[in-house]
């Protein structure tokens, strides 16, 4: 009974987590430049986990040629854009990459300073516990989101760290922005 009751707790808790990380509220961040105030606005983008075999054949064959690696990509592939972690082939299972939210921060004031955007995607992964047992095959753990409409900005990407801290604030390295390809279908 205990076992059942908990087993709903969590899918119930983490459906309201879903269902919260698809809102579009916009923020609004001042901070001075030479010219006045810069305005920053910032908003949630609503994105779809999908899996591999539910992406355009031309995602699917890039996957496939370079699921060995360990990589962050973004594709426009048939009026939509693919966002992809790759963690690289693990000798063992218990890896897995998950997306947790896209943010979109855009500089609106002043006019000269003013640009396309930034999409900041925050993700995290989990890796199997020292010691732990786990299926001795050869696995390649990925993340897949599909956001409607071609997305044409910089991609920044996060690693949630163990304690809820970000990985490449403060004196970490984020890593370079990641530019959309185009990919078209074979």
């Amino acid at each position: 009974m205990k076992r059942n009751l908990m087993g709903l707790f969590m899918l119930i808790s983490l459906a309201a987590l879903l269902l919260t990380g698809c809102t579009s509220d916009t923020t609004e961040d001042d901070t001075m430049s030479e010219e006045g105030p810069v305005t920053k606005e910032k908003s949630e983008l609503s994105f779809k986990t999908i899996d591999v075999g539910e992406a355009p054949n031309s995602v699917q064959e890039w996957v496939e040629k370079n699921r060995k690696e360990e990589t962050k990509k973004v594709f426009h592939a048939e009026g939509k854009t693919y966002v992809i972690i790759m963690l690289g082939q693990k000798s063992t299972g218990g890896y897995a990459v998950t997306i947790d939210e896209m943010q979109l921060e855009k500089i609106v004031s002043p006019e000269s300073k003013a640009g396309k955007g930034t999409v900041h995607v925050t993700y995290h992964t989990i890796a199997p516990e020292e010691g732990s047992i786990n299926t001795q095959a050869l696995t390649y753990p990925m993340a897949i989101a599909e956001l409607e409409g071609t997305r044409d900005y910089e991609y920044q990407f996060s690693e949630q760290g163990k304690q809820n801290e970000l990985k490449g604030s403060n004196n970490e390295e984020m890593g370079d922005p990641v530019h959309p390809d185009k990919l078209t279908g074979s």
